[in-house]
């Protein structure tokens, strides 16, 4: 009985006959799981069959590592013989295409870089630490 219902009842002159027992509510619902299923954008190989190496000079020359990337396969980026200009455009567009299909850029020299995709794992040893790009 709500609140409002007791106050209307005492100002009508109204008792109740019988003693109001709150009984524990037993939801009939169940609760669905919501596991979410991993979706799968690429098929994934547990062994690396090839590397690409690509040496690009130019933000037009983009495709040349993003399909292979794309397919899963890890890439090293050689950006040598690209302008400051164009390395910056190269290199912010690699670093998105690893976020988008959840890959890692990591910096191997100052102007080489391995994209590896998302079932390759990379592991380093030794003191020198590469500079990391994790998407």
């Amino acid at each position: 009985m709500g609140f409002l219902d007791k106050i209307n009842q005492k100002a009508a002159g109204f008792e109740e006959d019988y003693a109001y027992e709150d009984e524990d509510f037993v939801s009939q619902e169940t609760e669905e799981e919501t596991a979410e299923a991993p979706t799968s954008i690429r098929s994934v190989s547990q062994s690396i069959s090839r590397i690409v190496t690509v040496w690009v000079s130019s933000y037009r020359d983009i495709k040349d590592f993003a399909v292979d990337f794309r397919s899963g396969m890890p890439v090293i980026l050689n950006l040598s013989e690209a302008s400051d200009s164009e390395r910056a455009r190269i290199v912010d567009f690699a670093v998105g295409l690893c976020f988008g299909l959840e890959g890692d850029f990591s910096r191997i020299s100052d102007d080489v870089f391995l994209l590896t995709p998302y079932a390759i794992k990379l592991e380093s040893h030794g003191d020198l630490h590469t500079q990391d790009f994790h998407s």
